[in-house]
């Protein structure tokens, strides 16, 4: 069982762990203001500093601050200006000088905006949001094509959802106030995302202004962090920090020998917190490790190419599976593994495995997921021991359940992800069997000349599309053919490729391609199903399957047509047009010619 996700994320050298650990337990500020996308500039009497970078990831030699920036604008004209957008506001008041430097610049992303106030004082903050749509403005932009709606997070809780800065941030009325806590980590995050609605790009559509409707993004003009309560020492926060760099000068010397001898380890994982967002708990990085006896060989629950993966026990019956990455898997540096693990979090869908978090310095890699207590499809279909029963109704659900998976990774994200290594082993099951998709993305992490060849296992083989030895370029569509392999075992309880020693191997896609041919492919129904099944649904799910194995990538189906098809909202033969030509099912035989017209899935 492996326990994997994409990695997409960029952040410069230091990671917000290595940021957050420099307060070393003794805070220094309580207070934080920021023109987003500006320069300093003095606004209701305080001083804002500048934010004027054009990169992923800035953090202020101050220190007191950082920001990190994720995603594309989907088009082949950006550029990293596009991250700054200095328009004057249309509808701010001219007279006044210090709100127009405020708000006549903001700050954009194109999918995830991540703000981090450093070395604060515990306790709550009033956090203030200034906004001023600065690329939307005229009414000829802002239409049901032109609008910008986003979610807004603080401390990880989400305080607006589908925020549109046009009909909510207007005239006098361009902040919103926010009440946040922070606590003995001393880091304060706030959080912009753009969960896919509002505008898109929309191809052939004629735009008369310069505000492409692809710079959709978050954007936020200012941030300005007030501490509710006074602090104790009665020193301003520039005489605390004095003090506290004085103070702590010489240590530092003995800290970075003792850290680069590997000695202060320890003392690291008992300050990393993990939140376990399901039900909202946390533990240390030590507590979690703990949890799997050290990565004692019992509390192994799977592995692959990667690493590792471990059952961590916890306190209240908490489970989670911890990924160790092997040091020969990992061709890539900490600061890449854990800015791309950072971004990652953002994922979410009910068929994928949820990554809460990732740790990685010197020799030690590892990513936190959530656990999945029926283990994987493969373990529930083949293994004798297995005590999860698939009735018809769960495969079903199960198949179903995988193909929205890969229509999210394929389709919901402004960059197609690739998972790459779709088989039963790789799809996990929880309590209620939901599938959710595991292992892809990390193949961006190891440089493999020939990925194709790097799987050993003959059986992780038969699941790869065709293009991967024929040296053609990977695409969404290997997922397809990988995704027609699954529903073909799904269905059947049959392993791909059963390997008999000294005889010829069987596979079960020549065994379909014959019954095809014959006009009996519900001849693959599992017998120990006997007739408690759908026929209509079984049918439905053997014809896709062999769609989906077609050896000419263009003629496999898009995930959303699966998906349609499985929710009942269009026929197999609505998919394509015309017949699929024969002889190109896996490069096997013909088995696509006489597709049977069926009605839709009631």
């Amino acid at each position: 069982m492996s326990y994997f996700l994409p990695i997409l994320f960029a952040i410069s050298r230091n990671s917000i762990s290595d940021l957050k650990n420099k307060c070393r337990g003794k805070p220094k500020y309580d207070s934080l203001y920021i023109n987003c996308g500006g320069a300093n500039t003095v606004f209701d009497g305080k001083e804002f500093e500048g934010d004027s970078a054009t990169l992923n990831y800035y953090n202020t030699t101050k220190g007191n601050w950082a920001y990190s920036c994720s995603g594309d604008f989907g088009s082949e004209t950006y550029d990293s200006t596009n991250y700054i957008k200095n328009v004057e506001c249309g509808d701010c008041d001219p007279s006044d000088s210090a709100a127009t430097q405020l708000y006549n610049s903001s700050r954009l992303c194109p999918l995830s905006l991540t703000y981090y106030g450093f070395c604060l004082f515990e306790g709550n903050y009033t956090v203030k949001l200034y906004f001023a749509e600065t690329v939307y403005q005229n009414d000829e932009d802002y239409s049901i094509l032109g609008k910008r709606v986003f979610d807004v997070y603080i401390q990880g809780k989400r305080e607006l959802t589908d925020f549109n800065i046009k009909e909510n941030a207007t005239g006098t009325n361009r902040t919103q106030n926010f009440t946040a806590h922070v606590v003995d980590d001393h880091l304060l995050t706030i959080h912009f995302f753009w969960a896919g609605k509002g505008s898109f790009q929309v191809p052939g559509y004629s735009y008369s202004s310069t505000a492409a409707l692809s710079l959709n993004g978050p954007l936020v003009a200012g941030i300005s962090v007030t501490a509710n309560f006074k602090v104790g020492t009665g020193l301003s926060p520039s005489q605390i920090a004095g003090i506290t760099a004085g103070s702590v000068f010489a240590p530092l010397l003995l800290l970075a020998f003792m850290w680069k001898m590997g000695w202060l380890r320890k003392s690291e994982l008992d300050e990393i917190i993990i939140e376990v967002k399901r039900d909202g708990t946390y533990f240390t990085l030590k507590q979690i490790i703990d949890a799997t006896r050290k990565f004692s060989p019992k509390m192994e629950i799977g592995r692959g190419r990667f690493g590792i993966v471990y059952k961590a026990e916890l306190p209240n019956e908490t489970k989670l599976a911890v990924k160790k990455i092997s040091p020969q898997s990992k061709q890539h540096g900490k600061d890449e593994l854990q800015r791309e693990i950072f971004n990652l979090k953002s994922l979410h869908h009910e068929n994928l495995v949820q990554l809460f978090d990732g740790y990685s310095i010197k020799d030690l890699h590892l990513l936190v997921y959530d656990y999945m207590h029926k283990g994987s499809l493969h373990h529930a279909l083949f293994e004798p021991n297995s005590t999860t029963k698939l009735d018809w109704k769960a495969r079903f659900d199960i198949s179903l359940g995988i193909a929205r998976g890969l229509k999210y990774l394929h389709e919901e994200k402004r960059f197609k992800i690739v998972h790459g290594n779709i088989k039963p082993s790789n799809i996990l099951l929880d309590n209620s069997l939901t599938a959710k998709l595991a292992d892809f993305g990390l193949a961006t992490l190891c440089d493999e000349e020939d990925p194709f060849m790097t799987i050993k296992a003959k059986g992780s083989r038969v699941y790869m599309a065709p293009e991967y030895s024929m040296g053609k370029a990977i695409t969404v569509k290997a997922d397809v053919y990988s995704f027609g392999i699954v529903l073909l075992e799904t269905v059947s309880g049959k392993v791909s490729a059963d390997y008999t020693p000294n005889q010829e191997a069987e596979f079960l896609l020549d065994k379909a391609g014959v019954l095809h041919d014959k006009g009996r492919i519900l001849d693959l129904v599992d017998k120990k199903l006997a007739s408690s099944y759908d026929r209509k649904q079984a049918l439905t799910v053997l014809l896709l399957a062999m769609k989906c194995v077609n050896l000419s990538p263009t003629l496999r189906p898009k995930m959303s047509e699966v998906v349609n098809v499985l929710e009942g909202k269009k026929r197999i033969d609505e998919i394509f047009e015309g017949d699929i030509p024969s002889a190109n099912i896996g490069g096997l035989r013909g088995v696509c010619s006489n597709v049977l017209e069926i009605e839709p899935i009631s």
